[in-house]
């Protein structure tokens, strides 16, 4: 899967958010934290490939704002 753009969030909201994007199945990965960062380390990254305007609207309110552009 290409990767577009992601968000990030705790580790106590990762499973909600899973449970959502998978009820409203929109495609999208999550990646870990490095554990030996300090900062940001119960992070994680829910990653999603390029996607129509739609489902981009979709995903933009659910998060209650854009994501970021994932680094190339």
């Amino acid at each position: 899967m290409d990767k577009a753009f992601y968000y990030t969030v705790d580790h106590n909201q990762l499973e909600e958010y899973k449970k959502i994007l998978d009820l409203m199945k929109i495609p999208y990965f999550v990646e870990v934290p490095v554990a030996l960062l300090r900062n940001g380390a119960d992070q994680y990254a829910i990653v999603f490939p390029h996607m129509s305007g739609r489902l981009y609207e979709m995903v933009r309110k659910l998060f209650r704002g854009d994501g970021t552009a994932f680094p190339q």
